[in-house]
């Protein structure tokens, strides 16, 4: 699973109101779906996805000409630029200008006390305020604090454990999947 950071007011930007005003809600529905696309992109760190023009379509459930009015819409508003070569086959290159606004820190984040990881819980992980208030879940919490636990780290614990079928995400799993992350990590460098 790729993470993206989403305002909560994202709608309210003025290029998201521009977008609902001219396409209806599938403006919107398509802009989060790019935004998803370059989340998983192999060249995400750089803003640019890159894919056949029949995937764009696909992917955004778009014909041709409205694909392109969409695209030349968020050029106008400097959200992207594009391009697009003339060969059949040449791919629809899709540069974000604000990639970095969506995308994770790149820069490990550490916490610095069980109230922030709380906070970061109950936001990220929309988890429930007396599971991140009980204490056996705030003992976790300093401990994670102790030991330097990056939200990176926590993302990849958080990945991990909706691949082994985690439907909810709380600390006591996270923890043991964090461990096994950190496990890994300490073979690799053992060699």
């Amino acid at each position: 699973m790729s993470w993206l950071r989403l305002s909560g007011s994202l709608s309210a930007e003025s290029v998201v109101i521009n977008l609902e005003r001219r396409f209806g809600l599938i403006g919107y529905a398509r802009l989060l779906k790019m935004l998803e696309l370059l989340a998983v992109s192999p060249a995400r760190e750089e803003g640019v996805v890159s894919m056949p023009l029949s995937d764009w379509l696909d992917a955004l459930q778009a014909p041709h000409d409205e694909l392109f009015t969409f695209l030349n819409a968020l050029r106008q508003s400097s959200w992207l630029s594009y391009s697009h070569g003339d060969d059949p086959g040449s791919p629809l290159v899709v540069d974000f200008l604000q990639a970095d606004n969506f995308l994770p820190e790149s820069t490990p984040i550490l916490l610095q006390s069980g109230e922030q990881w709380a906070f970061w819980c109950e936001t990220e992980l929309n988890m429930p305020r007396h599971v991140t208030g009980d204490p056996y879940t705030q003992q976790l919490f300093r401990r994670w604090c102790a030991s330097n636990v990056t939200v990176t780290e926590m993302h990849a614990a958080c990945e991990a454990a909706t691949k082994g079928g985690v439907v909810s995400l709380r600390p006591d799993s996270l923890h043991a999947h964090l461990q096994a992350i950190r496990g890994d990590r300490l073979k690799k460098a053992r060699g």
